[in-house]
């Protein structure tokens, strides 16, 4: 579920998120490059393509584990078809899920229809104020011009809490930008599992919520400090396009060494850290969840990698390549890495 709702936590909001949507996806990525931004990539690849080749991390025994580095968003004209993952999968004995974390809740269809209506509240500010009144001056001038350019009039935004008023501009953002979610990506997969009877090994870290109506009504009434979060997501609007539409080239083409140079997360780690720091998350326990999820992950890698021949599992390239370095915790286990062509 993870990879299909990338960037579900801006378009449902921070509550609905938290309860009712997809885990706050340590997958949903927006990169922050240094220096000034030049447009390399105005052009965008479409048409079917093979993705990124697969990394082997093998063990002494023999055994390997494939990984599918990840990225979202994509470009929205790309279809993927990759020979080399279903290959892989269709000669596999276990699949181990994405790393993550995701909400433990019990909640049916109907009863997440009836809790929606208040979930929806919890993304307006609890004190009821405007983003005029919560963010800085200058930040809400930023904020006006980037608005009028993609959600256009739109009142009802004003209203809601700036992570989830910039969030939405943020899908509209990439909507016009010609870029989508990589949920195809893993319906391919998904496809790929059940022709092969295969079930993934859940790896995310879970949430437990006992009472999702308690919880929301608590969150409803919480204040939460999303400033930095909001601002970081105008940066990434303002001047990120280029880069967004050049990492989702690089994917779809599999071009390993451009992935490597991009693996930069910022937006997503801004607006996660904001959540973690909130009362509710704090009182629950829910702290250092990136570490939590890198840590969980690697305890199952290293079993599958111990109990099965081959194992397939999808990671996002930040986490790979990126400051987390998965592929770099690996290799200090004793693991072989080899690394997909560049």
């Amino acid at each position: 579920m993870q990879h299909r709702h990338d960037g579900q936590w801006i378009r449902c909001g921070f509550i609905l998120a938290l309860l009712l949507c997809a885990p706050l996806s340590v997958a949903a990525q927006a990169v922050t490059a240094e220096g000034p931004v030049v447009d390399m990539a105005a052009v965008q690849v479409t048409g079917e393509q093979p993705g990124p080749g697969l990394w082997k991390v093998s063990n002494a025994q023999g055994h390997v584990l494939w990984l599918l580095g990840t990225v979202a968003p994509l470009p929205a004209g790309v279809t993927w078809r990759s020979d080399q993952v279903q290959q892989v999968i269709a000669a596999s004995d276990h699949v181990l899920g994405p790393p993550g974390w995701t909400p433990d809740v019990k909640l049916g269809l109907l009863r997440g229809l009836t809790l929606l209506p208040l979930a929806m509240k919890t993304a307006k500010d609890p004190q009821g104020r405007t983003l005029h009144q919560i963010v800085a001056p200058d930040t809400y001038a930023r904020w006006l011009g980037l608005k009028a350019t993609y959600l256009g009039r739109n009142g009802g935004v004003e209203k809601k809490r700036p992570m989830i008023a910039s969030g939405e501009l943020y899908m509209a953002f990439l909507k016009r930008q010609g870029l989508r979610d990589s949920g195809q990506v893993t319906e391919a997969l998904e496809r790929a599992y059940k022709a092969n009877k295969l079930e993934p090994e859940e790896a995310r870290v879970k949430l437990p919520i006992a009472d999702a109506r308690g919880a929301l009504k608590e969150l409803q009434g919480s204040e939460v400090d999303d400033r930095a979060c909001f601002e970081r997501t105008l940066d990434t609007v303002e001047f990120q396009a280029p880069v967004l539409r050049e990492r989702a080239n690089a994917w779809a083409a599999g071009d390993i060494g451009a992935l490597r140079r991009l693996a930069v997360m910022s937006m997503a780690r801004t607006c996660r850290d904001v959540v973690q720091d909130s009362a509710f998350a704090r009182s629950r326990g829910w702290n250092d969840l990136g570490q939590q999820a890198r840590t969980q992950w690697l305890g199952l890698a290293d079993k599958a990698l111990a109990q099965h021949a081959s194992t397939f599992s999808t990671v996002p390239v930040s986490l790979l390549l990126g400051p987390e370095d998965y592929l770099g915790a690996l290799r200090a286990r004793g693991y072989t890495i080899e690394a997909p062509p560049e």
